[in-house]
This record gives C-alpha cells, structure tokens and sequence, in this order.
C-alpha cells in the first residue's frame, strides 16, 4: 500500500469535516456506505481504510445514516469499479489512473501493484481531508483542483496508457460540462479509457425519505439511459462496456431485485466503460 499515514488513526483528537458543504460534503455518503459493508459479516466488499477513516472524523452519521438500499448501491457500485480498475492494470500495469472527484475514496490502496502512477484529484476542501490521512510519493500524487479547472491536465504525465475515473462525479454537471470533460481528455490523453457511475432520468428524478439522500439527488443535473448514446457526441468516442448495479448479488436488493426484469428499471444505475480516441466529431 502506498502513502497510507497510520498514525493518524490513533489520534484521541477527531478530525473535522465541516468544511465540506454541497457536493464535496457527499462524499462521505459512500464512505459511509464502505464503512457499513466492511462491518458486515457477509459484506459484498473489505474496506478497513474506510473504517479507520469514518472512526477518525468528527461526523454524527446517526443524523445521516445510509438506508439499506443506498448501502447496496455502493457496495455495488465499488465491487464493479474495483473490478474494472484491476482489469486495466493487469493488462496495462505500468498505467497512470486519474480519479476525478476522489472525495476520500481508498481505491488506490486496494488494486495498487506497486507500478502504477495514481492522481487523486479534488476541490481544495477535499484534497485538505485526504492530505490528513494519506501522503503523497512518487506513485501517489493528489490534484487541488476542480475538474471542470482544465488546468489540470498540465499536472498529469502524457504517454502512458491511462484511465479515468469518476465514480459519483458527473450526475453533478451539466450534459454540457460532462462533454466538455470528455473533449478535454480526448484532446490531452488519447485513447485513454474512462470508467464512470451514470443514473438514468429516472434515478435523477428519484425520491427519497432520507433527506441527506434526498439533497444528493437533489444537486443531480446529468443522466443518461445507457452510455452507448454518448458515441454520438463524437466519433472519437467507443462503448466498451456497461454494468448495471441491480445484476451483482440480487438478494440483498430486497424486492428491488425484480427490477432486472424491466429493461427501463435495470438500466437506472450503472457503471459505464468508454474509449476516449482523438476527437473526430
């Protein structure tokens, strides 16, 4: 594992996270929600980072608990990005991997082989967090920067093959901001590859009865029906591949399982794999 500060785990001081406010402050949600998994008996993924963090922070979750479904989500969700990033690095493993709104996510300490170059990029208030938990090496590099702060490609090593995440990023931006996004990184890497979370309108529409959840949902501007309409920006772009969430371990869904069943319901949250060639238009 790269970077990772013990020490601070033990500090009888807890750390503050009341800088965080709007989109930056849901990133603690799937923090949570590794944090519940880990705890599990049968949990879908292992996280101790996570729960070392959450034990760290100076947060009353018990105003803000993760209702079982929204629990599933991420743990869903984290299985099928851990899954993907290991697959690019044992084909690539010598790659760069640039994670677009990294909150305080542990991903880069789970699928490290000791080869790759890892960015965390974030907001200010965010990178400030992590720093406390995590130091930067030669490997391990974090970006303070918006991703909408094109800036930062500059910061970033060229000519290596490279993916991109974004894991509960883009459903904030604008379909014109996500397309600005995608040019940018066809302009600077590429044939790079990115692999990101997409709720369709339905999910953007959503309800909630717990209200943390509920503003998430609120602050969603973006959605997409299946990632394989997005070949249509630009011929540059190419649909590799899409999972949907509500497939991994249908008994935990509860009677949300039987949403598999109805194409429109099955396709509302989703992991989307795409190629990123030379913008063709």
């Amino acid at each position: 594992m790269i970077g990772i500060r013990f020490e601070v785990y033990v500090m009888s001081k807890k750390i503050s996270v009341m800088k965080l406010n709007g989109v930056p402050k849901t990133l603690l949600i799937p923090l949570r929600g590794r944090y519940l998994e880990t705890k599990r008996h049968d949990g879908i993924i292992d996280d101790p980072m996570s729960v070392e963090i959450i034990d760290s922070i100076d947060h009353d979750f018990a105003q803000s608990e993760l209702p079982w479904d929204g629990q599933m989500l991420m743990a869903a969700r984290t299985e099928i990005l851990d899954e993907a990033v290991n697959k690019f690095i044992r084909e690539s493993p010598d790659c760069v991997i640039v994670n677009l709104g990294s909150g305080l996510d542990t991903r880069v300490h789970r699928v490290d082989n000791g080869r790759i170059l890892w960015y965390d990029l974030d907001l200010s208030e965010s990178i400030e967090i992590r720093e406390k938990f995590v130091d930067q090496t030669d490997r391990l590099r974090f970006i303070a920067k918006s991703v909408l702060d094109f800036s930062w490609v500059n910061d970033v090593v060229k000519n290596r093959k490279t993916l991109f995440i974004a894991e509960g990023l883009l459903n904030y931006f604008s379909e014109e901001d996500v397309k600005s996004i995608f040019k940018t990184i066809q302009e600077n890497f590429p044939d790079s590859e990115i692999i990101f979370e997409a709720y369709s309108h339905l999910m953007k529409r959503a309800w909630h009865k717990h209200s943390h959840i509920k503003n998430a949902f609120s602050m969603f501007k973006w959605g997409i029906e299946t990632g394989k309409l997005i070949e249509k920006w630009d011929k540059g772009i190419r649909f590799l591949h899409e999972w949907h969430y509500i497939d991994r371990h249908p008994k935990r869904w509860r009677w949300m399982r039987f949403f598999r069943y109805v194409p429109a319901l099955r396709k509302v949250m989703k992991i989307v794999h795409l190629r990123l060639g030379p913008v063709l238009n």
